[in-house]
């Protein structure tokens, strides 16, 4: 009876240490239509039976003890969900985003969207961006961490379009637009001060270039300014309505001691930027991911 009550144990521990399983068995019709819809310009929802449920407990970490070095590790991903309380869209743009929270540093490195990811539980495949569908944010954060071997576990999600509101209540955002970029906007070229509602058209750009890498040009362009500006202290007063158009797993204590990190700094010298390169078919090699790993954990430059 001891044997089997050991064996019955030793399997309830690998059972629980295996990654979380979809509940519901797909056919191939059923895949196939749901791909059909999540490519599709304007696409529904996975349903609720086909998700795969994740909590903040069970995200992977390659090195749990990043939660104790100092460091916040960070998503900030750009989506198209409509509704943030139930943030299942796509992520149209993900960077991984390390701070020192005391001296204000930012290692952001951006992920190509269309990389190709295997999550537990789907038969095949899919895109990285398509993550976010069928578990949320925590699942993306899941699939990069097995995916590239890092820690991730904090994300801030913002619907795309809702960030123009944020744009236009720092004053527009300057960005140095290329021949193309301009063009596409109907905006001059070079150095141009952008509404929210030009910096969404430059985001949503990503049918043409790549998004992830647009997304952290805007969003280095804002946190420059607003330190240039002096405007990080103008921040603080406007995180409960910024909250209101996020989702995100950040502590308040985490929120306030990353505003204050920026506000004592004054100035984005720390920002280090890097590019996750994926080939053609969105296959990321072993090197490429090890050159990350490097980027956010060693000596990191502008690259």
């Amino acid at each position: 009876m001891k044997k089997w009550i050991a064996l019955l144990c030793a399997f309830c521990l690998l059972w629980g240490a295996l990654p979380v399983q979809a509940e519901t068995a797909w056919s191939s019709d059923e895949w196939n239509q749901t791909l059909s819809r999540l490519y599709s310009a304007d696409p529904a929802p996975v349903p609720a039976s086909s998700r795969i449920p994740m909590k903040q407990s069970q995200l992977y970490l390659a090195d749990p003890a990043e939660q104790k070095s100092g460091w916040l590790n960070m998503a900030l991903i750009s989506t198209d969900a409509l509704d943030m309380r139930e943030n299942f869209g796509r992520s149209e743009a993900l960077l991984v985003c390390r701070i020192n929270q005391k001296t204000g540093e930012f290692r952001l490195l951006s992920l190509p969207e269309y990389m190709n990811v295997q999550i537990a539980g789907l038969p095949a495949e899919i895109q990285l961006k398509h993550a976010n569908c069928f578990g949320g944010p925590l699942l993306a954060l899941d699939t990069v961490n097995r995916e590239l071997g890092l820690s991730i576990n904090r994300y801030c999600a913002i619907n795309v379009d809702s960030f123009a509101g944020i744009i236009d209540r720092f004053g527009g955002v300057t960005l140095t637009l290329t021949a193309e970029e301009s063009e596409a906007l109907g905006l001059g070229q070079g150095a141009q001060t952008l509404t929210g509602a030009d910096a969404v058209r430059y985001l949503k750009l990503r049918r043409q270039w790549d998004g992830a890498l647009r997304f952290r040009i805007l969003l280095e362009a804002l946190l420059r300014q607003m330190a240039s500006g002096g405007m990080l202290s103008a921040a603080l007063t406007l995180i409960d309505t910024l909250l209101n158009m996020i989702d995100t797993n950040l502590t308040m204590d985490e929120i306030i001691t990353f505003v204050l990190a920026l506000v004592d700094q004054q100035e984005m010298r720390g920002i280090a930027t890097y590019r996750l390169e994926a080939d053609a078919e969105g296959r990321v090699d072993e090197a490429a991911r090890e050159a990350c790993r490097d980027f956010l954990y060693g000596e990191a430059g502008n690259k």
